[in-house]
């Protein structure tokens, strides 16, 4: 069990901000990718030949291999014709994964003649009669099936219908004599008729019936038809990272960003288990919440039961966390986890070629282009529910066009293989390394983009400042590179060793030693032997000097519950940790185990290849200010490499002296100086004084002597 995070404080400055002014400081800098037609070819570094049979529109379901090369927006995709030119297209997600979806038509019947007329009898209620004349919608065609509705006001009635169809001169009966009825049970009506095919202009309708009243309807005429449900798209995610972290199995999950992941399946060889299995979704962007929960089950007998498919919600991140809660089972073997996402596609029209003949040319992946602005993209509103009349019509064709086929993926020779980050990749101002009490050797190896991740661990965040403030990325000539934070997509976790247990008056005291100093906290696990418990407890903290109380309540296992107990704390930064536990009259708690949740921090550097040092620790430091802030929503877009981190050291440059000199140390160093000047003349005066006093006075400050024999012997 995991706490769910809001979004950290981050500096002021070189943090991710979306905003107006950073979409347009995007454009400024790609701008110069986007001038021409030639130069859309050089932003894609993939390709692939379109085919299509129909001159109408086509429609094209992209691959995973496409999804995986794009970004989370499918920004970067262009269609080209055989001619080179750049074609619209719509991009439309489709039905719903593995769901049918039915598309109704409905319109409206103009009535274009009404005759009412009552028919009275002695021997029985009078007759209400109703001819309506309609006029067919010319969408009617004699391959659809349609239903005629009638709506009216009548909270009840019971009639008899004729409906006919009529053209040159003649009449054909597609009714001759059905019912029409609503009863005061509304569950029981019936006002809708299925008519045979037709092919006239206008319909005849009669009604009668002997209620007293007219029913005075208004008529529609409805059809619908079914869009096959999408094949649903199958992605292995590969695995980043995998951890056997107490009794549990964490898993870390690399997702390409234009996969869309509606479920996520387990694969295992173990025969038989049942699990409880969580997924949070991280990374930049991330919602740092939990985005699916399950308990995941297979049960091998003469054939295999089975659920093993997480739904998921609408995750952002390029990274999905799966903690596995393995109580006292051994882990699953063989692991793996397959994404299941919907397949976009393309609507777009080519001129089809002859049979074999490259019809156009899909550019896609790179990160580097925006967003195009089609004037088919204001179809889409005509794909949402409820979908009647002519909504509906156009709905049908682009569900159904007919189909394009994308031959093989090839690298575009034209592509520009320049860094789409080389515009930020260029040194800052010049550091002093003696101004930083820590440091770390880093490793850059950006994607092909120019963009390198770092995780700072918990040493790197308990030396530096809480805002990361005095953090530094620079190279051999101390010149620093830009980079940009993310806090709160990220968490380690960490056992905590139980460093002391004392037990007075039935409370029991836990000395957690903390892996560093100070940390930030946001949630504690107890794994205990003991089955059944229900005690108060209090968590106490110091930082400084001042010791206050982090959190209190109950730790509550009921019988059977092998589960660890989760505390979830506000997050604040201490220096160390004391639980206490009320026993009462009970045994004291055996922990066997005691694990914390800290949160992370993300570094993302636009920088080349190299070796490089991170400086950290530096109370005088002020928040960078890099460029590279405004830009943050499109650099965050492009993939990111891992850097390769050495261990946390002291930093032999460090000197106190240095750091004396620069900030606010000169101000430090003239108050001790005034300091000692004010206390060496005090004591010169002090000492003057003493030696001027008259010889008197001194003698009259010393005990008189006695003047008995007997005492002096």
């Amino acid at each position: 069990m995991r706490p769910r995070l809001t979004s950290g404080k981050a500096p002021a400055l070189g943090t991710v901000r979306g905003s107006a002014w950073t979409a347009l400081s995007a454009l400024l800098f790609f701008a110069p990718w986007l001038c021409a037609q030639d130069d859309l070819r050089t932003l894609f570094p993939l390709q692939a030949p379109i085919y299509v049979g129909d001159a109408n529109l086509s429609r094209l379901d992209l691959p995973v291999e496409v999804l995986a090369a794009c970004s989370a927006d499918l920004s970067d995709l262009r269609i080209l014709d055989a001619q080179g030119n750049e074609v619209p297209y719509l991009l439309e997600s489709g039905p719903e994964s593995n769901r049918a979806v039915e598309v109704v038509r409905r319109y409206a019947l103009e009535i274009v003649d009404v005759n009412r007329a009552r028919s009275d009898r002695q021997e029985g209620p009078s007759i209400y009669r109703e001819r309506y004349v309609l006029a067919a919608p010319p969408e009617v065609t004699p391959g659809d099936v349609w239903d005629l509705t009638v709506q009216t006001n009548q909270p009840e009635f019971v009639r008899r219908i004729r409906v006919a169809a009529a053209g040159d001169g003649s009449e054909v009966a597609l009714i001759d004599d059905g019912s029409l009825f609503r009863l005061s049970d509304a569950s029981r009506e019936r006002t809708r008729l299925t008519l045979p095919r037709f092919t006239a202009g206008r319909l005849i309708v009669a009604i009668e019936g002997e209620e007293g009243v007219y029913l005075e309807p208004v008529f529609h005429l409805e059809t619908s038809s079914s869009v096959p449900a999408r094949e649903q798209a199958r992605v292995i995610l590969p695995v980043m990272s995998r951890q056997e972290d107490g009794r549990r199995t964490v898993i870390e999950l690399e997702r390409p960003r234009g996969v869309k992941a509606d479920s996520l399946a387990l694969r295992t060889s173990t025969v038989a288990f049942s699990r409880a299995v969580e997924v949070w979704d991280e990374g930049p962007g991330a919602s740092n919440a939990m985005q699916g929960s399950k308990n995941l089950y297979r049960v091998q007998a003469s054939a295999a039961v089975e659920d093993l498919e997480v739904p998921l919600g609408g995750v952002s991140g390029d990274r999905l966390r799966i903690v596995i809660d393995n109580g006292d089972s051994p882990p699953l073997t063989d692991i793996s986890f397959v994404a299941g996402a919907q397949r976009p596609g393309l609507l777009f029209t080519l001129t089809p070629q002859s049979e074999g003949v490259v019809s156009g040319r899909l550019l896609f992946g790179g990160g580097r282009a925006f967003r195009p602005q089609y004037d088919l993209e204001r179809l889409k509103g005509l794909l949402r529910p409820p979908r009647q009349g002519q909504q509906a019509q156009v709905a049908a064709q682009l569900y159904a066009p007919a189909v394009a086929r994308l031959g093989e993926i090839t690298k575009n020779p034209e592509f520009g293989d320049e860094p789409v980050l080389s515009f930020a990749m260029r040194p800052g101002g010049v550091v002093d390394p003696q101004l930083y009490t820590h440091r770390r050797t880093l490793r850059l190896n950006p994607s092909d983009a120019g963009l390198t991740r770092l995780t700072l661990t918990i040493e790197d965040l308990a030396a530096a400042q809480p805002d990361l403030r005095d953090v530094r990325i620079v190279d051999d000539q101390s010149r620093q590179w830009a980079y940009l934070t993310e806090q709160g997509t990220a968490r380690s976790t960490a056992a905590l060793d139980v460093a002391g247990v004392e037990t007075k008056d039935g409370v029991s005291e836990y000395d957690l030693k903390l892996p560093a100093r100070p940390v930030t906290i946001e949630q504690i696990e107890l794994h205990a032997d003991t089955e059944f418990f229900d005690r108060e407890f209090e968590l106490l903290a110091e930082r400084g000097d001042t010791e206050f109380s982090l959190f209190t309540g109950r730790l509550r296992r009921r019988a059977g519950d092998r589960r660890p107990v989760a505390i979830l704390v506000d997050a604040r930064r201490i220096d160390s940790l004391k639980l206490k536990i009320h026993d009462r009259n009970d045994a004291p708690l055996a922990l066997s185990r005691v694990e914390a949740s800290f949160p992370a921090a993300q570094l993302y550097v636009a920088a080349p290849a190299g070796e490089y040092t991170l400086l950290l620790g530096n109370t005088e430091d002020q928040p960078p200010s890099y460029e590279l802030a405004r830009v943050s929503t499109a650099v965050l877009a492009v993939r990111s490499n891992d850097a390769q981190a050495g261990p946390l050291e002291e930093n032999p440059q460090y000197s106190t002296g240095a750091r004396l000199a620069m900030g606010s140390g000169p101000q430090q160093v003239l108050l001790w100086v005034a300091l000692v000047l004010v206390v060496g003349v005090l004591a010169v005066v002090t000492l003057k004084m003493v030696r001027q006093q008259p010889a008197g006075e001194a003698a009259a400050t010393q005990e008189p002597r006695s003047s008995d024999p007997g005492e002096n012997s």
